[in-house]
């Protein structure tokens, strides 16, 4: 391990610089933490998501003011002609004069003490709203994290990759040299060199490649990050030393079925939709409301002769209201609310199912990616050993040209793998995390 963190530090010294042409290049070294912290601090789908939970939490307190008593104040300016009286045959007409201008204030005050437990359920449905829209920003903080991480192992990967093409172009200058020495004593043919120039061009181009596509995703991450565009981000290699380690199948299937945001919010779903059938039922129910009022009014019109006062009078009740039509109506809507809670019910259950069939396969894969490292480093010691041996036979004229490359090309491809596995592990690690709600 010592050896590769050290072959990852040379690496980068050397790689750094090519990823960009601008002369203020900041290099930005950023561990698996940093990275997720700053991905969500710059996602603007997260944005969206965190104004969904603000939206929710103000629905609750909307329906909170549904326990508010209702009040209502009320003011007005008349003025009154005078009153003409009509006989039986609306022949005579007597004239009766009233004072002119009139004014009336009023308060009124209603608060409902009790409806069927509509208003308590339904600030109920808002609060379990909210806790559904905080569980949908958990689970867009997840998807960001996996999505940036993905990204983030990519490249060093990409790292990975040039580290050992880098060494196996110097490897290869190394032996052209050898083979020159070995051409101008008439041991070999001029193939041989050329064919050497040849896999030097090629892992060049090849690095060139890597180069350019980590320049690439280089440049997704910082808009992704919010970083400049000069910014060149450089993976953290103490991650490889500390290696996650992922808890039992049972364990994280356990973990799964009480955290997973899908999950909750499915349960979450099935109290909404209990809730839903309370209110259903509470239409059957009367409601019940208590009321009061005081009003202020000039000129008093209902006396002989009328009189330019002030009459105040005030009143307070209880009052019953009950909709008949609910009987009926109300049958077809609980029926309804009812079936909706099956459903849900089939819902968290289907839920349940796809999260143990996620959790199981990224296990799966975890576990392959750890079987899959203990065997690229096997095929990596196999693969040295036999570079060895045909090197050394090569250079003593008993292995041709053809032996020595497909060895170096043995070697090549069982560090790749053994380089790739690595990563591999971690980021299945994560996913893993994913899979069960804890990323």
């Amino acid at each position: 391990m010592k050896r590769i963190s050290i072959i990852l530090s040379i690496f980068f010294i050397a790689f750094i610089p090519r990823l960009s042409c601008a002369q203020d290049a900041s290099i930005k070294s950023i561990g698996i933490e940093e990275l997720f912290k700053l991905a969500i601090d710059s996602s603007q789908q997260l944005r969206v998501s965190r104004l969904d939970t603000d939206i929710a939490q103000q629905r609750i307190e909307v329906a909170e003011m549904l326990r508010n008593p209702n009040l209502a104040v009320s003011a007005s300016a008349i003025y009154l002609g005078d009153a003409t009286l009509y006989d039986s045959k609306l022949s005579n007409k007597i004239t009766v004069p009233l004072p002119h201008f009139g004014n009336s204030y009023s308060i009124q005050a209603s608060q409902v003490i009790f409806r069927g437990g509509i208003i308590s359920n339904t600030i109920s449905v808002a609060t379990l709203q909210q806790q559904i829209a905080a569980m949908g920003y958990k689970k867009n903080s997840m998807d960001v994290k996996l999505l940036v991480a993905a990204s983030y192992f990519d490249l060093f990967k990409m790292f990975n990759q040039r580290t050992v093409y880098e060494r196996n172009i110097e490897l290869a200058k190394l032996r052209i040299s050898n083979i020159n020495k070995m051409y101008n004593h008439g041991m070999v043919t001029r193939n041989d060199i050329i064919r050497n120039e040849l896999l030097i061009t090629n892992l060049n181009t090849t690095v060139q490649q890597l180069n350019n596509n980590a320049a690439i995703l280089t440049q997704q991450l910082n808009v992704t990050l919010g970083f400049s565009d000069t910014t060149i981000i450089q993976p953290d290699t103490n991650i490889l030393h500390n290696k996650p380690v992922a808890s039992s199948l049972a364990n994280s299937l356990s973990f799964a079925y009480q955290n997973h945001p899908d999950l909750e919010s499915a349960r979450l779903g099935t109290k909404i939709t209990e809730k839903g059938v309370e209110i259903a039922k509470g239409d059957r129910l009367p409601t019940i409301t208590l009321s009061a009022s005081n009003s202020l009014a000039r000129p008093v019109t209902n006396i002989s002769p009328a009189r330019d006062m002030y009459n105040n009078g005030w009143q307070a009740g209880l009052g019953i209201s009950y909709s008949i039509s609910s009987l009926y109506n109300s049958k077809k809507n609980i029926q309804l609310a009812k079936t909706q809670l099956k459903q849900q019910h089939q819902i968290v259950e289907l839920q349940r199912q796809n999260i143990e069939i996620s959790v199981k396969s990224a296990f799966i894969k975890h576990q392959e990616a750890r079987q899959l490292l203990v065997s690229a480093e096997k095929s990596l010691q196999l693969a040295e050993e036999n570079f060895r041996i045909v090197d050394k036979k090569y250079l003593n004229q008993m292995a041709i040209l053809t032996d020595l490359l497909d060895a170096t090309n043995a070697r090549l491809d069982a560090e790749l793998q053994q380089k790739n596995a690595e990563i591999s592990i971690i980021y299945t690690y994560y996913q893993l995390q994913r899979a069960i709600g804890n990323l």
